[in-house]
C-alpha cells in the first residue's frame, strides 16, 4: 500500500465526501469538538496552525476567520488548487499557505527550519497511509511542547459493526475491510486503542476522545432521510464522548497534547 493520492478525483471526492449530510456532521462534529476544548482558538489570534493532509481546506479556513495562519499541505496538487480557490474567494491568501508534499516532507522541512506550531490538525489521513506511525512521528516534529494535536481517522470498530449488522459473514470471517482500489472508501481503517497506544508511544498525553457519526451512521436509511441534520447532531454530541460509544463511530476523534 502506497499513500493515497487523490489527483483525478478531487472534484469526485468532494462532492461525495462533503456534498451531503456525512460530510456536514463530521466537520460540525470536528469543529465543535475544537471550539469546546481549545478555547484558546476563540480567545487568542495568530496562532500557528499546520493542517496537515488537510485537502480541500474547510478547516483551515474556519481558522483563518478566526485570526490566525495556518499552514496547509497535501499530497494532491488538485486538492490543492481547490482549496486555492475557495481561500481566495474568502479572502485569506495571506492567513492561509498551501504546499504541495507530504506530510513526511513538510516535517523534513520544518526540522531544517526550526518551525513549530501551536496546533497540528490530521483528519480522516492515517486510514490512506501506508505507516501510521511514520505519519504521527512527522506531526509530533512539527508541534512545540504545549501544542495541541486533533487527529481524526476512519474506524475499525464502527466497520466492524456495520458488517455485523449486514450480516457480511465471509468479510468478518476474513476481515476483509479495506475498500476498493481506486475508490474512496479508505483501505486501512484503524483501531483506536492501536492509534492512542501510538499516540502515546510518540511522547503525546490523550485529552479528549469522541466518536464522530456514531448515531448518523447506526440508522437505516430509509430513517436517516426522516431525521433533520440538527436533531441528529444534537444526539452525535450528546452521547459522542461518553463510553463506550466514543469508540464506535465511524470516525474517532483524539485532541492530544504535547508536555511542555
Amino acid at each position: 500500500m502506497n499513500d493515497r493520492n487523490f489527483d483525478g478525483i478531487a472534484d469526485r471526492f468532494r462532492k461525495n465526501i462533503y456534498g451531503n449530510p456525512k460530510g456536514e456532521l463530521r466537520l460540525a462534529l470536528c469543529w465543535r469538538e475544537l471550539m469546546t476544548q481549545l478555547p484558546v482558538l476563540n480567545q487568542s489570534s495568530n496562532l500557528q496552525v499546520w493542517d496537515a493532509g488537510g485537502g480541500l481546506g474547510q478547516m483551515s479556513i474556519r481558522l483563518a476567520e478566526l485570526g490566525h495562519k495556518v499552514t496547509l499541505n497535501d499530497i494532491s496538487a488538485d486538492m490543492l488548487a481547490i482549496a486555492a480557490q475557495d481561500v481566495a474567494a474568502a479572502g485569506f491568501d495571506e492567513r492561509v499557505s498551501l504546499s504541495h508534499g507530504s506530510i513526511q516532507a513538510m516535517a523534513d522541512s520544518f526540522i531544517t527550519t526550526h518551525s513549530t506550531f501551536d496546533l497540528v490538525l490530521c483528519h480522516a489521513v492515517l486510514e490512506w497511509v501506508a505507516d501510521p506511525q511514520d505519519v504521527i512521528a512527522a506531526l509530533v516534529a512539527g508541534m512545540r511542547p504545549g501544542a495541541h494535536l486533533s487527529l481524526m481517522f476512519y474506524n475499525l470498530n464502527a466497520l466492524i459493526l456495520s458488517n455485523m449488522a449486514k450480516g457480511n459473514l465471509y468479510k468478518l470471517r476474513d476481515r476483509d475491510f479495506a475498500g476498493h482500489p481506486g475508490g474512496l472508501t479508505p483501505p486501512a481503517p484503524r483501531q483506536p486503542q492501536e492509534m492512542i497506544a501510538a499516540l502515546e508511544a510518540a511522547g503525546l498525553e490523550i485529552v479528549a476522545k469522541r466518536g464522530i457519526r456514531l448515531v448518523y451512521d447506526l440508522m437505516p436509511r430509509a430513517v436517516r432521510a426522516e431525521r433533520s441534520v440538527d436533531d441528529v447532531l444534537a444526539l452525535e454530541w450528546q452521547y459522542g464522548d461518553q463510553e463506550p460509544f466514543w469508540a464506535l463511530g465511524r470516525y474517532v476523534h483524539l485532541l492530544c497534547r504535547l508536555p511542555e
